[in-house]
């Protein structure tokens, strides 16, 4: 049997999604490839590749976002941990 060769924005695809927590079968499915050759694809590359070439195309404009709203979401976190203790330390009074 002859491998069709996949070309390379289907390849690009594929790594997109996947990087993006997209389960393989679904990418296969949405990429209209063999799940082998999603594992192949993925495998090839490697998610470490994948991830650092997706940083390099994200602005700094959109990192420093996502930076801030996941600092946001720290504070808020933090500060939920000192309301329950808070909350546990007037319990036990």
């Amino acid at each position: 049997m002859v491998k069709k060769k996949i070309d390379e924005a289907i390849r690009q695809k594929v790594m997109e999604a996947h990087a993006n927590g997209l389960p393989m079968r679904k990418v296969a499915k949405e990429c209209g490839v063999s799940l082998s050759s999603v594992h192949r694809i993925v495998r090839e590359k490697g998610p470490q590749k994948v991830r650092k070439e997706m940083i390099k195309k994200e602005g700094k404009a959109e990192r420093q976002k996502r930076i801030e709203e996941l600092e946001r979401r720290i504070a808020e976190l933090e500060k939920k941990i000192l309301d329950l203790d808070a909350r546990k330390s007037s319990w036990r009074k």
